[in-house]
Parts: structure tokens; C-alpha cells; sequence
């Protein structure tokens, strides 16, 4: 069963969603792939406090939104919705694993990976 703070904050996201899409200009698939996303990330962070991960949530789902946005008006996506899920699913991901490291943990195992493959792991 999830904590009770939890449980509020989805329920005021569900809440804040739908009051959100009735104003002009807001993306409403963004919106609901963003949540959807930032939901996500906080069901699977068990191993964070109730109250940082609702942070997070908020955070998540502002990021999703945002890459959402940008990623439609640059022309890389036609759609808004899923955008926003991977995006919201991934920059607290990322945004932890950065943090952790610079705290002076190690270096993520997925930002490993890019920098060896964009030093040119091939010889060159």
C-alpha cells in the first residue's frame, strides 16, 4: 500500500491535471505523459523518504512537460504524450545519478557508457 502522502500528492496531480488542460495554451498530452512518467519514476523509488520523492514527482513531471513542449515546437516530435513519459521518467534518473556523483559516489553506469562511446570508442 503506498503512504499516505503519496497517495495526496497523486490524487492533487489527477486534480491539478484536469484543471490545467481547460486553460489555454496548455498541452494537455504533455501534461498527462509527464505525470504519467514522473508516476513512474515514484511507484519503482521505493528507496527514497515519502516526502522527497513527492519532490520529485513535481520535478519529474515539470521536466517531462518542458522537453515535451520543446521537443514538438523543434519539429523532433509531432506528438507530445510520449515525449513526455520518457522525459519525465528520465531526468530525475538522471538528475539523481548526477548528484550522487558529484556528492562523490560514482560515476552513473549509464553516463560510463555515453562518454565512451562519444570518445570514439572504436580508435578514432
Amino acid at each position: 500500500m503506498t503512504e499516505p502522502s503519496i497517495a495526496v500528492a497523486m490524487a492533487g496531480g489527477v486534480a491539478g491535471a484536469g484543471v490545467a488542460m481547460i486553460v489555454p495554451g496548455v498541452d494537455g498530452n504533455a501534461l498527462i505523459g509527464g505525470f504519467g512518467g514522473a508516476i513512474f519514476f515514484v511507484v519503482f523509488a521505493r528507496d527514497y523518504q515519502p516526502l522527497t520523492r513527492v519532490g520529485y514527482l513535481l520535478v519529474s513531471w515539470v521536466g517531462g512537460y518542458y522537453t515535451a513542449v520543446e521537443a514538438v515546437s523543434r519539429g523532433i516530435s509531432q506528438t507530445s504524450g510520449a515525449v513526455a513519459f520518457v522525459a519525465a521518467t528520465l531526468c530525475v534518473t538522471a538528475g539523481v545519478g548526477l548528484l550522487e556523483w558529484m556528492r562523490g559516489g560514482q560515476l552513473p553506469s549509464w553516463l560510463r557508457t555515453i562518454l565512451r562511446r562519444g570518445a570514439g570508442g572504436k580508435d578514432g
